[in-house]
């Protein structure tokens, strides 16, 4: 089965400021403000959706295909997923851009300061399913570049691709009609509650009105867990047991490569999103989001912890 990941890549540049911001922001100078955070150190990491999802699918044995864009500097991201038994052949070059990337510094009270370049995003990845069968495709849309989140899900539907529709971080941005129309069709609407919410004040539908036009929806709940609707009502479930949590920030992206692994191999969807739950308990327990590593028989023995949990 052809995996098609769509999504952003992008390098995240971590730094570390050892005081507190609010020591060096004036209250009353704050429409003036100049200021400079000397850090202690840089870690760059490799992220982005589709990097994240399409690394958790290649942990797990499959070849999936990453429709995104890369910058002039995304050679080394590039050669990487090539390493890992990824499909970039659908990866689009932007040369006169840079790759996206997230420049985050946090001080000792974990406030964060975030900067965002979307570079090479910005720009579509102009994905043509060409000679590939419909019948044999599965496709995830995560956050990426806006315009090919509102052409894909028209694609796949005239070509019937089934495809998991996920909004996430470009809430903030998609036009509430735009959202309405590529969530209509969806094989499954994915999202945390809180994004869930946003959805329903974005589009002003409920959950029972956008499961019309969603097949289903999955909503993720973090350490509580996830909920499945269908037709048939809904299913709780459990998150899996993580040896140790050091950074969640991964977990949404590997639960969506699981959930891909796990309908490919034809599992119904409440097991699918079992295989989600198992693997994003890896994902949780190194900070990054493509850290984690599968050795032989580990997802299986995790995967059975947490069909127990759903017994």
């Amino acid at each position: 089965m052809h995996l098609l990941v769509f999504g952003s890549l992008a390098y995240d540049r971590i730094m570390h400021f050892e005081g507190r911001f609010a020591d060096h922001l004036l209250p009353d100078k704050i429409d003036v403000l100049n200021v400079c955070f000397t850090v202690s150190g840089l870690t760059e990491m490799l992220g982005g959706t589709a990097g994240n999802i399409a690394y958790g699918l290649a942990e797990l044995g499959e070849r999936p295909i990453v429709l995104s864009t890369l910058g002039r500097d995304g050679g080394r991201y590039l050669g990487y997923m090539q390493d890992k038994g990824i499909d970039t052949s659908c990866v689009r070059v932007i040369e006169e851009e840079y790759t996206a990337g997230a420049f985050i510094t946090g001080d000792k009270d974990d406030n964060q300061i975030t900067n965002f370049n979307p570079g090479a995003m910005n720009h579509s990845c102009r994905f043509d399913l060409e000679d590939r069968n419909p019948a044999d495709c599965l496709a995830v849309i995560a956050p990426g570049n806006l315009e090919d989140m509102q052409e894909l899900p028209r694609l796949f539907r005239e070509r019937r691709v089934p495809y998991i529709f996920d909004p996430g971080q470009q809430l903030n941005i998609i036009d509430p009609k735009a959202l309405e129309e590529a969530i209509t069709g969806a094989y499954i609407l994915i999202s945390s509650d809180y994004e869930l919410e946003m959805i329903t004040n974005m589009t002003g539908l409920d959950t029972p009105a956008l499961k019309q036009r969603a097949r289903n929806i999955i909503t993720t709940k973090g350490e509580k867990g996830s909920v499945l609707l269908t037709d048939q009502g809904s299913v709780d479930i459990p998150a899996a047991p993580a040896d140790e949590v050091q950074d969640p920030t991964g977990a949404g992206d590997a639960y969506r490569s699981g959930l891909m692994k796990g309908l490919a191999l034809g599992e119904s969807l409440a097991e699918a999103c079992l295989y989600g739950a198992a693997i994003s308990s890896f994902a949780v327990s190194l900070p990054g989001t493509q850290e984690y590593r599968l050795r032989a028989g580990q997802f299986e023995e995790r995967l059975a912890k947490a069909r127990k949990l759903m017994a």
